[in-house]
């Protein structure tokens, strides 16, 4: 992974994470938080399977709890860029 992916990555989690509220599962009955995810990750289609695993677990994590969860999802995606 690039930097520019990597960067792509963490845009589109911050949107998701903006943009989700708990009731959303209410307002949009077709919506899954592993829709987003593979959303976000579509940029990123050279990921082995242990990175994307994490991935997913980590971009799942910041869009419930962005507060919470983002830094270590910093951490993973610039790792992984090696940045």
């Amino acid at each position: 992974m690039n930097r520019t992916i990597a960067d792509q990555i963490m845009y589109r989690t911050g949107k998701l994470a903006v943009l989700y509220y708990p009731e959303v599962h209410a307002d949009d009955p077709d919506y899954t938080l592993a829709g987003d995810v593979e959303w976000v990750l579509a940029e990123a289609p050279d990921l082995d399977s242990v990175q994307r695993a994490e991935l997913q677990e980590l971009i799942g994590r910041v869009i419930l709890d962005p507060t919470g969860n983002r830094e270590a999802l910093a951490h993973a995606i610039y790792a992984a860029a090696r940045v």
